[in-house]
Formats: structure tokens, sequence, C-alpha cells
């Protein structure tokens, strides 16, 4: 009993490995397939990779290592002097803050006002004119 079942197992799984061996071949299935899995399909069967003789040669590093040490430190230096400058303009607006400059600009701009004002210089507010009824 255990052999019969055993038997009708192999050969339904090798049926069903059939149909699985060339998936992308059937038409309606490569139609609805996303682009990753056509990619996946190439991977799997090998293909795509590089031929070992399409590989560049690595080329050798000019200069000593008190050269790219040098180089290296004044990069250091660079950024040092680059977050001082940063950390001395104050600390970052928050998102909410950018949001509200952004709509009281935009609010400017639709008034047409001829100067909007700047962060650090903001315009003043804008006079209200009572509107009589009738005039």
């Amino acid at each position: 009993m255990f052999r019969q079942m055993a038997i009708v197992g192999v050969i339904g799984g090798t049926a069903l490995l059939g149909g699985c061996a060339d998936i992308m071949q059937q038409q309606a299935i490569s139609q609805i397939a996303p682009d990753w899995f056509e990619q996946k399909a190439i991977e799997v069967k090998g293909e795509g990779y590089p031929e070992l003789s399409e590989i560049p040669q690595t080329r050798p590093v000019s200069g000593s290592r008190a050269q790219w040490d040098k180089n290296a430190q004044a990069l250091k230096d660079q950024a040092a002097r680059l977050e001082a400058t940063l950390n001395g303009q104050g600390q970052i607006a928050s998102d909410e803050a950018v949001r509200a400059r952004a709509a009281q600009w935009r609010a400017c701009v639709e008034e047409r006002k001829a100067s909007c004002g700047t962060p650090e210089n903001p315009a003043p507010a804008a006079a209200t004119t009572p509107v009589t009824p009738g005039r």
C-alpha cells in the first residue's frame, strides 16, 4: 500500500514539475507576471550573468598611504568646519515651521504684495480696510 502511494506521489510530482520547468513560455502567464518575475526567471535559469572575460581588471591605486591619509584628514577638517557653521546658524526649522512660512509667503503672493519679507525680516501684517456697504 505504501509502495503504491509512493509511486503515485513520484509520478504526480514529476508531472507537476514539468509544468514549472519553463513557466515564462506560457503566453498568458508571461503577460500578467510583473517585471521582477521575468528578471528572477532569467536569474534562476543562470542567464544574464556576465562572462568572466567581461569583468574589468582591477587598476592599481596611485599615490602613497601618506597622501591618502592627508586627503582623508583634509576632508574631515572640511566636514568639521561645515558642521560648526551649521550648528552656529541655529536649530533647523521643524516641518510645521516650514509649512507655516510657506503658507505666509503663498498668502503674500496671492495678495500681490510687492515685498513679502524674508525669514529674518518678515513683512508687516497686512492692514485691513473696512468695507462699507453701498460704496
